[in-house]
């Protein structure tokens, strides 16, 4: 990590349909919200794979979020509840390992509320900003070690 103009980005996962159409909205309706956050578009989120959350903070990211389409609105069925499975597990894991799991969050936003994507947005970066240095280290260095765990066993 650098420590000269080093600030963290916050991480999300968006849904294509939903949640990145939020942030489409909200852009198009010219409201602002903090750049620090870097958005990346899955065509679900119940494609986001746990190691992709963990890579996220393993790579120094303060917040990690995981948006989706509202439960009746999923466009594949029922993906999102597996999200929210998925979710739930790391939550659990997290807490486990000594990370506070209210640094990943979950969010359900559809494509016509940019203006709740606006708030969630900000609402994370204050959270963000509670989030020390040293508890993104902290996260870096138990999540190396996971992984190194995880290679052994593998060999």
């Amino acid at each position: 990590m650098k420590e000269d103009n080093w600030e963290p980005k916050i991480v999300a996962f968006l849904c294509n349909w939903c949640s990145y159409a939020g942030a489409d909205t909200c852009g198009g309706a010219r409201l602002q919200y903090p750049p620090n956050q870097r958005l990346i578009r899955t065509m679900c989120s119940g494609r986001v794979h746990e190691e992709f959350v963990l890579h996220a903070f393993q790579k120094g990211a303060p917040m990690v979020v995981v948006s989706g389409c509202h439960y009746v609105d999923c466009h594949y069925i029922d993906a999102n509840r597996w999200t929210q499975k998925r979710v739930e597990k790391l939550w659990d894991k997290l807490e486990k390992w000594g990370i506070r799991p209210e640094r990943l969050l979950l969010e359900w936003i559809s494509a016509a509320e940019g203006q709740r994507f606006q708030k969630t947005m900000q609402d994370i970066e204050e959270l963000r900003k509670r989030v020390t240095k040293e508890e993104i280290e902290y996260t870096i260095k138990v999540l190396t070690e996971e992984e190194e765990k995880k290679k052994a066993k593998k060999k």
